[in-house]
């Protein structure tokens, strides 16, 4: 049996990688329900984050999405729809506080719009990019400082595409920038207390890669010590369920937004 110390294995091998960090959503649904009622286990989480809890995770069955900003591209909807359907809260945690870099391609599709135009003879996506703010003007600036090169604050312009989609008045969107603040600032020392939030008061949706980049050395130096810790503070993994198939091949797609969305974008 591999350990969930033996990191390297782990991340080399999808389907042991999919046992340690998943949960599939039917056990997760149970699990959440079961963890709820389970006051021993509520009272360990309350202590370990010193009664940190969000209010909006509070007394509740949810499900929980976390992007610098909420946007409703292919992921985002997608994750909607099982919320729904599986009749849980849906809530979008957004960290505006953090700052942009285009080396990371989901802070990099907020400012340079993925479009899906269908699919070429081949059967390829055909996607245009289209940049609506000054990159180098705020490359390390916070998310919730930037304007689009229309002057429209770019969390404003990515709410209003909520409203061009025919999706549920309910959602709930949460700043969760100072709830990171209080535990550490920065991902290396908040993200066992965030995964915690997920042990028993909601399900986190999330696609964790395992690809040999930034983003597969965020799985292997902190996502998988998190688990690892949280399965010694309280005998449990959180509740992760993954959102979509997302791999690094694809992972276009789940980022972009479809064609009808141009005409929000003013014309330079």
């Amino acid at each position: 049996m591999t350990s969930i110390g033996d990191y390297n294995t782990i991340m080399s091998d999808r389907n042991i990688f999919n046992q340690i960090v998943y949960t599939p959503l039917s056990e997760a649904l149970r699990l959440l329900e079961e963890r709820q009622k389970d006051p021993v286990l509520i009272a360990r989480i309350e202590e370990l984050l010193n009664g940190d809890i969000p209010e909006v995770l509070k007394n509740k069955k949810c499900g929980v999405f976390a992007r610098q900003v909420a946007t409703p591209n292919v992921d985002t909807q997608h994750f909607i729809k099982i919320t729904k359907e599986n009749n849980l809260e849906t809530i979008l945690f957004e960290y505006p506080d953090d700052k942009f870099t285009s080396k990371n391609n989901f802070k990099h599709s907020l400012c340079q719009i993925r479009v899906h135009n269908g699919i070429n003879k081949n059967g390829n996506d055909l996607f245009e990019k289209i940049n609506i703010i000054d990159l180098v003007k705020y490359d390390g600036k916070k998310i919730r400082d930037i304007v689009t090169l229309w002057e429209e604050p770019l969390i404003d312009f990515h709410r209003k595409l909520f409203k061009h989609y025919e999706l549920p008045e309910d959602l709930i969107f949460h700043d969760i920038s100072g709830w990171y603040d209080r535990n550490g600032n920065d991902a290396s020392h908040y993200y066992t207390n965030f995964l915690l939030l997920f042990v028993c008061h909601g399900i986190l949706f999330e696609n964790f890669l395992t690809s040999k980049d930034s983003e597969g050395d965020f799985t292997k130096n902190i996502v998988l010590p998190s688990i690892n810790e949280i399965e010694n503070l309280t005998g449990v993994k959180p509740l992760i369920v993954p959102i979509s198939l997302l791999d690094i091949e694809n992972e276009e797609y789940w980022i972009s937004h479809p064609s009808h969305i141009k005409k929000l974008i003013p014309k330079k």
